[in-house]
Order: C-alpha cells, then sequence, then structure tokens
C-alpha cells in the first residue's frame, strides 16, 4: 500500500494523488511509463497481480500504440486506476 506524507490521512486515492505516484515511477525521467515503471507503480499501490495490472493499464491508456505512457496519455492511465480504488493506509 501506498503511504503518502500526509500523516493521518487515510481514504481512496484522488486522481492527482494517483498521477503524482506514477510520475514517482518515471525513474528515467524521460516523460514515458513504461510496462516495467508501471509494474512498479501498481505494486507500489497494493495491486495483487502489478503486472496484470501494467499490461491492462496500458491496454486501456496507450492511445498511439507506441508501448508507453506519455503525459498526453496519463489521464487515461489514471481515470483506469481510480476505479480499481486504491487507498492510503
Amino acid at each position: 500500500m501506498v503511504r503518502l506524507a500526509t500523516k493521518g490521512v487515510q481514504g481512496t486515492l484522488n486522481e492527482e494523488q494517483l498521477r503524482e505516484i506514477f510520475r514517482q515511477h518515471d525513474v528515467n525521467r524521460d516523460g514515458l511509463l513504461s510496462k516495467a515503471e508501471l509494474k512498479s507503480a501498481f505494486k507500489s499501490l497494493g495491486a495483487l497481480i502489478p503486472s496484470l495490472r501494467a499490461f491492462l493499464g496500458l491496454r486501456q491508456a496507450d492511445a498511439n500504440g507506441d508501448g508507453f505512457i506519455g503525459e498526453e496519455e496519463l489521464n487515461g492511465l489514471v481515470k483506469y486506476a481510480s476505479q480499481l480504488g486504491y487507498t492510503v493506509k
């Protein structure tokens, strides 16, 4: 599960929090999220099968089919992830 810097706050992650978590997982800072980076992000969110979530997130949000999530595609990924109900503990 994700632990945010906001002590004492619990509940479902909002879209801005999810967006920030995904941006933090762009480890090479190229502005693109690879499948490996997505897998790491979903693992940090507490996904039971992060590789499946990464695959499904790519399939849903990768509008140009290049195998990466760019900044212009991030909203689609965030919408997908927000439907899954990840929480802060």
